[in-house]
């Protein structure tokens, strides 16, 4: 092979190793953008407060400021009490006596 060719396929080659490189560069970077845009549209639809375990003991009424339900999206179904002292504590909505706590703080509110 004469030096000409030898110098064209060392060109030809570095050439496609560059376009090769740049077209891994640019999969690459629309695979970040994708995977950012479809972490940013997962989190718009998270609730921003759940319960994932219960107090578990009784709270007095006189103790507790207000109450808050947890949204419908949230994998467990649960109640917030805020006591007075700003601590928020989640119970079970189903439990008796929070269910009193709740119509006694509703109460309060009229």
């Amino acid at each position: 092979m004469g030096r000409r060719k030898l110098r064209y396929l060392k060109k030809k080659s570095n050439l496609q190793l560059c376009v090769q490189y740049c077209l891994c560069l640019f999969i690459g970077l629309l695979a970040v953008a994708f995977l950012q845009s479809s972490v940013m549209c997962n989190q718009a639809n998270l609730p921003s407060e759940c319960c994932f375990n219960y107090y578990g003991r009784k709270i007095q009424v006189a103790k507790i400021d207000s109450y808050v339900n947890t949204s419908k999206d949230c994998t467990k179904p649960g109640v917030i009490f805020v006591t007075m002292k700003g601590s928020r504590l989640c119970v079970d909505p189903e439990l008796n006596w929070v269910k009193r706590v709740m119509r006694v703080l509703d109460d309060r509110d009229l």
